[in-house]
């Protein structure tokens, strides 16, 4: 087994390995052992060795919470890998999990989350440093039963699947034609709001079933309608990282609601917002490609420092043609629109948070609360505190 090779994944894949010769003694191939369970629970140890044992590919342990171990074969001994968490660990789970294994929490590390294909991936890869020949995946998921029905049990289950809904609706006119799919797709490119809404409505009523339950029906419905929608949203020209952010937060609503009336209410409050978006794209005067890099560049990056020469860089061309070229075709200097973008997330977090002043100009980058204050001033014509008490003051008055 080459050490030093095995010693560079594991900096790489940011997962800790473990060498257990035959005579039960440990290598560890990374410092922190003090928090490494590999290294302070036998248990664990116990049960990689023995599900390893008479057989050729990797095993792969699943534990409490989505954590992972893996054990491969390396000459005469074994190697181990883990924690590798498939799930986000908060603070509490994570103190659970080092208890666990009998571990201090005080000072133990923060562990990476990656999903399931990466497991498996940084898997193959450890096992191909290793020399034991390459793994097919299906191969390597098959042996560690993650997917334990054969190719024919998932045929049948499709067969059988397909009679039901063939013996339940006769009726071919029961789900929705792909054509109006597209023309729901399409509104929505457009930014055609109400047409959005009443086409996914209209659909509603030619969907077939998608779960066995009603409730799970909508769900599924729901989340369905909101991603297609959004890859629409993005075609249609709203940045990928707006369009998945709005995205994310319907689909959580969507997770937590349990009847159909809710989970209908966000699918449309999405297709709303997405379509507003759109449409308030394709009323702004278009711009080249380059200032539309840059406003990208701006809105990823407006809770930092944002230098000139980074975006340009970032976009590929020099900073002294950027800046003519943004002014040129927005008639306003960048810094002008990094400080209204900035002014524009204020102005939320004035309205929609109970975050401080202070607070909400360190969070938009703002150097200080006195600075804060005559930017936005210069945008909104109100200070941001007065600014929040219009807004909170008009809210009372509409309820």
């Amino acid at each position: 087994m080459a050490e030093n090779h095995i010693r560079i994944l594991c900096s790489v894949i940011k997962v800790d390995l473990v060498y257990e010769a035959p005579d039960g003694s440990l290598v560890a191939f990374f410092d922190s052992i003090q928090d490494s369970p590999l290294m302070q629970c036998a248990r664990v140890r116990d049960a990689l060795r023995s599900g390893i044992a008479g057989q050729r590919a990797p095993f792969l342990l699943k534990e409490k919470d989505g954590v992972f171990f893996a054990a491969l074969h390396a000459g005469e001994g074994f190697l181990y890998m883990g924690p590798m968490c498939s799930e986000r660990l908060n603070t509490p789970k994570r103190r659970q999990m080092y208890s666990f294994y009998g571990i201090e929490y005080d000072e133990a590390r923060l562990l990476p989350c990656f999903a399931l294909p990466e497991i498996r991936n940084m898997i193959l890869l450890t096992n191909s440093a290793l020399k034991n020949g390459n793994l097919e995946n299906e191969e390597l998921m098959q042996l560690n039963r993650l997917i334990n029905q054969s190719e024919r049990g998932v045929r049948t289950e499709q067969v059988q699947f397909v009679l039901k809904e063939e013996a339940e609706n006769d009726d071919a006119s029961y789900r929705h034609g792909y054509h109006e799919e597209q023309l729901l797709m399409q509104a929505i490119r457009e930014g055609r709001t109400e047409d959005a809404i009443r086409l996914a409505e209209s659909m509603d009523r030619d969907s077939g079933r998608l779960s066995r339950t009603e409730v799970s029906h909508w769900r599924n419905l729901a989340i369905i309608g909101i991603s297609l929608c959004t890859r629409a949203a993005i075609e249609g020209g709203i940045p990928p990282e707006e369009g998945y952010r709005l995205s994310g937060y319907y689909i959580q609503k969507c997770d937590s609601a349990q009847d159909p009336a809710h989970l209908l209410h966000y699918r449309n409050r999405a297709i709303e917002e997405l379509t507003v978006r759109v449409k308030q794209r394709l009323e702004k005067p278009r711009t080249s490609s380059h200032v539309e890099r840059a406003k990208d560049y701006v809105r990823k990056h407006y809770r930092e420092k944002i230098y000139l020469d980074e975006i340009a860089e970032s976009i590929g061309i020099s900073p002294t043609h950027l800046s003519k070229l943004f002014k040129k075709e927005t008639g306003r200097c960048l810094q002008d629109y990094i400080n209204e973008e900035r002014v524009f997330r204020a102005a939320n977090l004035l309205m929609y948070s109970e975050l401080s002043l202070m607070e909400i100009a360190e969070y938009v980058h703002f150097p200080s609360q006195s600075y804060f204050g005559k930017i936005f001033k210069q945008f909104k014509g109100v200070s941001p505190r007065i600014f929040r008490d219009q807004y909170r003051a008009k809210e009372v008055t509409e309820h």
